[in-house]
């Protein structure tokens, strides 16, 4: 087995990191859903689940046009479509006025979200090699999985404060999001200037 380069091993944690991120947006509606249901009048178990169909039909659907596109575009720049289109729509979120809007801001975000396992392992398998695939794909799966294991428990601190609306915690998202995204623009960047 040969290690991951360091530079190698720094592009596949931030990249684990997108992967933490995307579940972390997956299970961000199933913490607020109740806060949902109480804010919308007539909105209760049923369309709260309608909205978390909404979010994952087109998470697991869209993977098919993403591969396509990150095949066709490169991954890094997909990568960052997702993360800063993930982040637009908590923006959006966070506005949304009428639960009918939120059904398709929640739509719209599952879209972006779906570009990321495509985009994500596809970048992963080129940059590594054979030899050190496994390690690369291990990194991968353990920093997904803390972001399945970690989202519940981080909106649970952060809705403890009392503060916190679910809009707000949205927004919150966003933060991580756009600085993954900057520290892949750069890589971007510096791939070009190669």
């Amino acid at each position: 087995m040969t290690r991951l380069s360091a530079s190698t091993f720094r592009l596949v944690l931030l990249v684990s990191c997108a992967h933490a991120l995307v579940h972390t947006f997956e299970l961000a509606l199933p913490a607020v859903e109740q806060m949902i249901a109480a804010e919308f009048p007539g909105v209760g178990k049923v369309q709260t689940g309608e909205l978390g169909l909404l979010w994952r039909l087109p998470f697991g659907l869209g993977a098919i046009v993403a591969g396509w596109l990150a095949d066709r575009y490169g991954s890094k720049p997909l990568l960052i479509i997702y993360l800063l289109g993930c982040s637009a729509t908590a923006c959006l979120t966070w506005w949304a006025p009428t639960f009918g809007i939120l059904a398709g801001v929640m739509f719209t975000m599952g879209c972006f979200a779906s570009i990321y396992h495509p985009a994500g392992l596809a970048l992963i398998s080129r940059e590594s090699t054979p030899e050190n695939r496994g390690t690369a794909l291990g990194w991968h799966g353990i920093l997904g999985s803390l972001g399945i294991a970690g989202a519940p428990f981080c909106a649970s601190l952060v809705f403890q404060s009392g503060d916190v609306s679910w809009r707000d915690y949205y927004l919150l998202l966003t933060i991580p999001a756009i600085f993954i995204a900057i520290l892949l623009g750069v890589s971007v960047l510096r791939d070009r200037a190669r």
